[in-house]
């Protein structure tokens, strides 16, 4: 299968009314077609109607019919995309290895395609202002949050990771309006999530979130909403896999935006902190 919005389109089509599976289906069995068709050529060939593909187009995050078809002529044009693979029973390491390269290559490239470049810049200047900055999240989605916590530490923001749910909603009942909530769940539905979150807004805390792509809870109640890639569904390609990298990369890009914001401090505190960390050694 190709990746990119095809990936997007079969990860989400389960969800969808009938009228915009019908659309979903179409488009992915005809997807060297789709960049020459207008919108009522494709409403009439899927059987459907030119609202039910605006539709579509808005479930996948879309802004309309046109970016649709540019999304897919540049993806129908690329030859590198191999997509997402599950293993097999007794499978080789070798064969492993190329499996995972190519799951988690798949899974940049469309996470890359998620992250929105006002959603990133909105998220970096909420966290410039933050006083504190409260990141959580359960499982995989913890060492996401542990990995965050640890980079706006080292460049002097007052960070609060605690994987305890009970101990976090203590915390949020102290906190200030002007620290922001930072939750991490790839389901996006994520019960313990969904409950700190309408606790932190409550206390009138800014949230921002990272879910997977697509229409979920946690998305919803958040003041400023980032997704990652969203994996078709197979056994053993589970959210700890290629979606925890995805994780990990859209907060690489949202950490160096807040360092291409501070470039100059930011290199001077990261300095500071391997000196710190190298003082400590020489001393053993």
């Amino acid at each position: 299968m190709k990746g990119g919005i095809f990936s997007q389109i079969s990860a989400v089509r389960e969800e969808l009314p009938s009228s915009s599976r019908k659309v979903a289906d179409f488009v992915l069995a005809h997807m060297n077609e789709i960049a020459g068709m207008t919108i009522h050529h494709l409403a009439e060939e899927s059987g459907t109607s030119a609202a039910a593909v605006v539709r579509f187009c808005r479930a996948l995050g879309l802004k309309g019919y046109p970016e649709l078809r540019m999304r897919i002529s540049a993806d129908t044009a690329r030859t590198d995309l191999k997509g997402y693979h599950d293993i097999e029973k007794n499978e080789r390491p070798a064969d492993l290895v190329e499996k995972t390269l190519s799951n988690s290559i798949q899974a940049l490239q469309d996470t890359a395609k998620q992250l929105s470049e006002n959603r990133i810049a909105q998220a970096t200047e909420v966290l410039d202002q933050a006083r504190a900055i409260y990141f959580y999240g359960i499982g995989a989605s913890n060492v996401v949050a542990l990995d965050a916590a640890q980079k706006w530490t080292r460049v002097g923001k007052l960070t609060i990771q605690e994987s305890d749910q009970h101990l976090v909603a203590t915390i949020l009942a102290n906190a200030s309006p002007e620290d922001v909530f930072f939750a991490i769940s790839y389901s996006g539905e994520t019960e313990e999530v969904v409950e700190l979150i309408r606790l932190a807004k409550i206390r009138g805390l800014k949230v921002i979130s990272l879910t997977r792509f697509g229409d979920n809870r946690i998305s919803q109640l958040a003041d400023i909403a980032l997704w990652t890639s969203r994996a078709p569904e197979a056994p053993l390609r589970s959210a700890a896999l290629s979606s925890r990298l995805a994780q990990l990369f859209a907060i690489d890009v949202l950490f160096l935006s807040y360092a291409a914001v501070h470039y100059d401090d930011t290199i001077e505190r990261l300095q500071y902190t391997r000196e710190s960390v190298k003082m400590l050694h020489s001393k053993k």
